[in-house]
């Protein structure tokens, strides 16, 4: 299992995804119980991918455990404060999660499918901290958007369509701070994407091209 951690990673990130929003649609059940659900398994899956050693996995529990018992609370307990402390710190655990999945994807190497997988996740983590940023400033700012309906789900579908460019424009950030917070969003998803691609295609030369194969010859 330990091989296939970061595919296994990214398989649970497009299940949730993919399924959660159907769930939503037909009212299954409650959907911010439900999204919790799909965020606490995600995150079990992080400890699993960024466990490459036993200091390694305590240093992941530590800094992951607390978000999802903290995700869970706030589920119970209603109270602006408390939401926004909650989103500050699940903002520096998916970061913490981003960087070592960078790290991995990013190290010299054959670029095999495990460092694909940890590249893919890095982009989408993008999406989960972007979200809570949203959140953050709807809870400080109220007004920040062009609606004051909008929850996690809501958040969610806003930060991958503007992450992707796609811009549909049915959510709209309406002041300074939440204006700002979405064209950063869009531009380090498409400066990542260029700059991974770029990085991936060098190392995939580097370790895998005439010179690298005349070398083990």
């Amino acid at each position: 299992m330990s091989r296939y951690r970061f595919t296994i990673l990214m398989a649970a990130f497009l299940c949730v995804l993919v399924v959660y929003p159907f769930l939503d649609y037909f009212k299954l059940t409650h959907i911010d119980f439900l999204l919790n659900i799909f965020i606490t398994l995600l995150l079990i899956s992080c400890i699993h991918a960024l466990s490459a050693s036993r200091q390694k996995a305590i240093v992941s529990c530590l800094v992951i455990i607390p978000a999802i018992f903290m995700d869970w609370v706030g589920v119970f307990v209603e109270s602006h404060q408390f939401e926004s402390f909650i989103d500050l710190y699940k903002i520096g655990a998916f970061s913490y999660i981003c960087v070592g999945l960078l790290k991995y994807a990013l190290q010299a190497g054959v670029v095999d499918r495990e460092k694909i997988a940890a590249a893919v996740n890095v982009y989408l983590f993008f999406g989960l901290i972007w979200r809570d940023l949203y959140s953050l400033i709807n809870i400080l700012i109220p007004g920040a958007y062009n609606s004051e309906l909008l929850d996690q789900t809501d958040f969610l579908y806003y930060s991958f369509v503007t992450l992707s460019t796609l811009g549909y424009g049915d959510v709209l950030p309406v002041i300074g701070p939440a204006k700002a917070l979405a064209y950063i969003e869009a531009i380090i998803g498409q400066l990542y994407l260029t700059i991974l691609v770029a990085r991936l295609v060098g190392l995939h030369i580097a370790y895998t091209g005439p010179e690298c194969q005349d070398r083990d010859a």
